[in-house]
């Protein structure tokens, strides 16, 4: 981790330097719909180490249970007076469809830690595509695409 810290700290000097917003996406893998071949675990082990790096926002997968629970990244660090985050509440790995209820729950559990204007809805990873091969059709991806829509102007409305 202090090999990776030495090697991102100068990166996002530039980046903030430059007035653009610094991010950093952990990825568990994209490479297949199943589910129990990919990585798993919560975030707290790097809570340290987020906290350690100057960048604005961290793009987290938290739309899968592999991701544990949100209030995990929060825990013996300081980043809920720092960092914006770019909450998954989709799963690109997943034919299923969110429900708009759903994600606005899993976005109200981030809201016990950080003010509205601070938590960005977004899908796990992308989308998951790759050049020669997606993990979803375009249909599935619209879909999932118009209830992370629907969800953030529900919670526009309530909280903003």
């Amino acid at each position: 981790m202090n090999f990776a810290h030495k090697l991102l700290e100068p990166l996002f000097e530039q980046i903030k330097a430059s007035d653009s917003i610094g991010s950093i996406h952990v990825c568990r893998g994209n490479w297949t719909k199943k589910e129990e071949t990919l990585l798993s675990g919560s975030y707290d082990k790097l809570g340290k180490f987020f906290d350690g790096i100057d960048v604005e926002m961290l793009t987290l997968e938290f739309s899968t249970p592999r991701a544990g629970e949100i209030s995990s990244l929060f825990e013996n660090n300081d980043l809920a007076d720092k960092i914006t985050l770019g909450l998954g509440v989709v799963n690109p790995r997943s034919d299923e469809v969110e429900n708009p209820d759903t994600i606005v729950k899993s976005a109200e559990e981030a809201l016990k830690f950080l003010p509205p204007e601070r938590v960005w809805l977004n899908p796990d990873c992308g989308f998951a595509t790759f050049s020669s091969r997606s993990l979803n059709t375009y249909d599935v991806i619209g879909k999932k695409m118009d209830a992370m829509v629907e969800a953030s102007q529900r919670l526009r409305s309530k909280y903003c």
